[in-house]
């Protein structure tokens, strides 16, 4: 086997052993009569959660939205945005991207929706 171009080892040794970070999946859970919540799971290196959220609008690019707030630290488990006064019902969509800062770099989850079809805290 031919040794390998040492302009290649970079590239070998970036792809072979680390991997690209990404947002976690965020987690939208509503409530009746009002409110909802947006979370992730906690992880080692999360310093930051922020969520920006528009109902019933989709997004132009990067704007701050109906909603835009950073979360400084993770409560039981989950870094999480709570809203207690929106009523969402049936059918309205929850427009959202959220950002998180995982060992000092930022990273983006872009275009989430979420569909309003259940309520999380009544069960028919």
């Amino acid at each position: 086997m031919a040794p390998l171009p040492l302009c290649l080892l970079p590239l070998v040794v970036a792809t072979g052993f680390g991997h690209a970070y990404e947002a976690p999946e965020a987690q939208v859970r509503v409530f009746y009569p009002r409110g909802f919540e947006v979370s992730i799971p906690d992880a080692e290196g999360i310093s930051l959660f922020a969520f920006h959220g528009k109902l019933n609008e989709e997004f132009d690019g990067l704007e701050a939205g109906q909603w835009s707030r950073d979360i400084p630290k993770a409560k039981r488990g989950r870094w999480t945005f709570r809203d207690h006064r929106t009523q969402l019902n049936y059918g309205d969509t929850l427009y959202f991207w959220t950002f998180v800062v995982n060992n000092g770099l930022g990273y983006r989850q872009d275009e989430g929706a979420h569909v309003v079809t259940s309520y999380d805290n009544q069960h028919i």
